[in-house]
């Protein structure tokens, strides 16, 4: 008689409350390695807020996150981790999207009104100097036209004894030239003059943003440099973007 019941049991589970599958072992569904990666990238994607550098982090995550929903939905539910790359996706997408744009924010806003963005490497340094036989046409002609008008550019400040309150400083070209002991070259430095009632305060390695008039007259710096370029600034702060 048991014997019949139990073949009754296998034969229609549900008029006995018993389920053969429910009490099996092989249920589990095996992960594949990209739905924890998918969400892990969309945790570190959140770095993308600190750091302009590590913003393509939600990229990646993104496209890792795709790869992955696609891949598990060919398999039909063979493998688990749905979850996973869903809420991956969902984290990088919207990291992404949110600090690229904030960064992209800042650049566009960071240069005040009146005033003309350039490139210290590309626009003064790699310009270099006319050989001429007055020192009044020595500078290059793309750098001489940019005498008077105000210019917003971004450098290092040189280290000097002064920490604060430093109201004239030079800028240069990149933060190489304290790291290595040598001197900056005459195009690789700006002779920086705060208005009155304005100063700042050393900062070592930080990019910082100037913005001034800007004026071709070789004058004499600190630390017995012979800066060529000057700016009588009216802005003097730490970048809000690397570029």
């Amino acid at each position: 008689m048991s014997q019949s019941i139990f073949s009754q049991a296998m034969e229609n589970p549900q008029s006995t409350g018993f389920d053969p599958a429910a009490n099996t072992e092989f249920n589990y569904r095996p992960v594949p390695v990209l739905a924890p990666v998918s969400l892990f990238l969309g945790l570190l994607s959140a770095l993308g807020f600190l750091g302009i550098l590590v913003v393509p982090i939600g990229l990646v995550g993104v496209v890792v996150s795709l790869i992955c929903i696609v891949r598990l939905r060919k398999f039909r539910g063979e493998y688990g981790g749905m979850w996973l790359a869903v809420s991956g996706l969902l984290m990088s997408f919207v990291c992404f999207t949110t600090s690229a744009g904030l960064w992209a924010y800042g650049y566009r806003t960071e240069v005040p009104e009146g005033f003309h963005r350039i490139n210290f490497q590309s626009d003064l340094s790699n310009k270099g100097f006319v050989n001429a036989k007055k020192s009044s046409e020595i500078f290059h002609p793309d750098v001489k036209a940019l005498d008077g008008q105000k210019v917003f550019i971004k450098g290092y400040m040189y280290p000097t004894k002064q920490m604060q309150g430093i109201t004239s400083f030079l800028l240069v070209k990149d933060n190489a030239q304290c790291c290595f002991g040598g001197n900056p070259a005459m195009q690789d430095m700006i002779l920086v003059n705060l208005d009155p009632g304005k100063s700042v305060d050393f900062r070592q390695g930080i990019l910082m943003s100037v913005g001034g008039v800007f004026h071709c007259q070789p004058t004499r710096g600190p630390a017995g440099l012979m800066p060529v370029y000057t700016i009588d600034g009216n802005l003097a702060e730490s970048a809000r973007t690397i570029f």
